[in-house]
């Protein structure tokens, strides 16, 4: 019977094996230390701030900024009625307030 050797996982950030001495743990998948960082500040992260969506991490605040919930009613007050796409977050896409019924629409 040949030799197998074990499977040794992944880090999703790098696709380089980790193993067990600089691995991290979160959203069921190993990676390295120093992968083990917020996508959008850079920010290290350990067990407690750490969120993961598709196979990339970030810290608390910057997945609720870029994954929350946006908005009048989640930010309170005047601060939260902005024209702010989200751009520099990497969203694409926007909501429109512009009416698209043709009775009350926009008038040409």
């Amino acid at each position: 019977m040949p030799f197998k050797p074990a499977d040794i996982p992944k880090c999703p950030k790098c696709d380089k094996s980790v193993y067990a001495a600089e691995e991290r743990v979160a959203g069921g998948k190993k990676w390295h230390k120093h992968c083990f960082k917020c996508g959008m500040c850079g920010k290290f992260l350990d067990s407690t701030n750490c969120s993961e969506h598709d196979n990339e991490l970030y810290c608390k605040m910057c997945h609720g900024r870029k994954y929350g919930p946006k908005g009048y009613g989640f930010g309170g007050g005047a601060g939260s009625l902005t024209m702010d796409t989200g751009k520099q977050f990497g969203n694409t896409e926007s909501a429109s307030n512009k009416p698209t019924d043709p009775i009350y629409g926009a008038k040409n």
